[in-house]
């Protein structure tokens, strides 16, 4: 098995492709990829519903036939390009301090995109030998969760990077839902996994040393 990361031109936001032989799940497909025509996609996979992680959804959807999963809230929220944060993303990106950008990415203010499965609270998915246990980590936005992979590899979407506090404040977003149940799931996850975060790159997770809630 191989974990494919590649950056978008959102905020570097990261797409993964997880390759078994031919075949590959997509985790939050972005505008700037191409289908990989070598591959046959067989699911694709958002870990939440804000614009940077969805922007190639409608792409990918169409190339490939494959059938895209999130959870139920994430899969309401990407109808509307207001609680998708396209409607805002532009002004987002000039506020934020945490990344130096040399010019703004072009937005679509409308996007949306639609899901084909959703699932509430948690879900295991078996693929090609291979176990990945969804768990909805809500906090960063209501649609957000977390993707286990075989017990040893974590995708975060935003809800965990490294020596990095979690953003509550977007729309959407929320310190209650975070502390009763995003939090605690995320402490719950084994310390030494590899975590592969929704910006930057992946990292080992040691929850005395950051990157916890």
């Amino acid at each position: 098995m191989e974990i494919r990361r590649y950056p978008s031109d959102l905020l570097l936001s990261n797409m993964y492709l997880i390759v078994e032989g031919d075949s590959a799940l997509v985790i939050d497909p972005s505008r700037d990829t191409s289908p990989r025509e070598e591959l046959t996609i067989d699911r694709i996979i958002l870990t939440h519903e804000h614009y940077d992680h969805i922007s190639g959804v409608n792409a990918w959807k169409a190339a490939t036939g494959a059938k895209v999963l999130c959870s139920s809230a994430c899969g309401e929220n990407v109808k509307n390009p207001r609680k998708n944060l396209a409607k805002i993303f532009d002004v987002f990106c000039q506020l934020q301090t945490w990344m130096q950008l040399d010019r703004l990415p072009d937005v679509v203010a409308d996007y949306t995109c639609a899901v084909d499965e959703t699932f509430s609270d948690s879900t295991t998915i078996n693929w090609r030998g291979h176990r990945l246990d969804l768990m909805e980590i809500p906090g960063h936005s209501r649609g957000s969760i977390g993707i286990l992979l075989d017990g040893a590899s974590f995708f975060s979407g935003d809800s965990l990077m490294e020596n990095s506090d979690i953003e509550l404040r977007l729309p959407g977003g929320s310190p209650k839902l975070w502390e009763a149940v995003g939090a605690p799931r995320i402490g719950e996850l084994p310390d030494g996994i590899r975590v592969y975060p929704g910006h930057f790159v992946d990292f080992v997770y040691h929850k005395q040393r950051g990157g916890c809630p």
